[in-house]
């Protein structure tokens, strides 16, 4: 049941810190979760016009320990599966299902036939700060979404914005706007924002897949762990109507819904 009291951004923290209890992790993955969590509260309110519902069969794709599926399930309530290609350390279960994750289902993104395993049926796809560390070609992942969602479900996505204002100075200073360490030097899979995306792009991209885009958002999170006050004063103006018209921010939120695909299957696009 949704606790209806679980609308700010401090009761989020508040069920997250709860959450967070349940596992051993060093200092500095803590760090990383708490971060990432400053997106949630644009989430949750960006959802808020259509809800999933108690009875909403949800699924985090990539999600990590799970921290937004329990910042929705403290707010709204449903079913939350966890998809990812590291599962939750062992013995915590029941934990997370005491935050309405009732599964987790392994994955690997470079191979999105595993995604057959997934039980299908979501009224809800989460897909929050994924795309940008893919090193592969998304268009197989879009493909397996689609087959994952009920005809009227949707697939919410989140990603950098590739035309945010920060970028754009920096083109205009001729300096690269790529991560430096999307690599790993030590030879393991995590990688940095290896490519970003605008609205448009992903729009052309997620079309040809067989989606249709309902809204969006582009919103401006505080930029990093230590911001500074200049930092800190650009937040709200990059936040307004204006900005948010000329997709300024530095997070594009989308919500897509799936359509008919077309027969037969149409080939495959290139970059705009």
């Amino acid at each position: 049941m949704a606790r209806t009291d679980r609308s700010s951004e401090a009761a989020i923290r508040a069920d997250l810190e709860e959450f967070w209890k349940g596992f051993s992790f060093p200092p500095d993955r803590r760090a990383h979760w708490e971060f990432a969590s400053r997106r949630y509260q644009p989430i949750l309110d960006f959802l808020a016009t259509s809800p999933p519902g108690p009875d909403s069969r949800v699924l985090d794709l990539g999600g990590g320990l799970g921290g937004l599926a329990v910042a929705l399930h403290a707010r709204y309530g449903g079913h939350y599966d966890l998809a990812d290609g590291v599962p939750p350390p062992e013995g915590t279960e029941a934990h997370l299902a005491r935050y309405g994750i009732e599964s987790f289902r392994a994955v690997r993104f470079d191979r999105p036939e595993t995604f057959e395993a997934l039980p299908g049926g979501y009224d809800l796809v989460l897909f929050v700060e994924v795309l940008e560390h893919l090193l592969q070609d998304p268009l197989p992942v879009f493909r397996r979404i689609h087959d994952q969602l009920r005809p009227n479900g949707r697939l919410l996505l989140t990603t950098p914005n590739l035309a945010r204002l920060g970028n754009r100075w920096k083109l205009l200073r001729g300096k690269t706007v790529n991560e430096s360490g999307r690599f790993p030097q030590d030879g393991s899979l995590s990688f940095g924002h290896v490519i970003e995306y605008t609205l448009d792009e992903l729009d052309y991209l997620l079309g040809w897949e067989s989606f249709v885009r309902e809204r969006s958002r582009v919103v401006q999170h505080v930029p990093n762990a230590h911001p500074t006050r200049f930092q800190l004063a650009g937040v709200p103006w990059l936040n307004t109507v204006l900005a948010d018209r000329l997709r300024l921010g530095d997070d594009l939120v989308a919500l897509y819904r799936p359509v008919a695909r077309p027969e037969p299957p149409r080939p495959r696009p290139g970059r705009i």
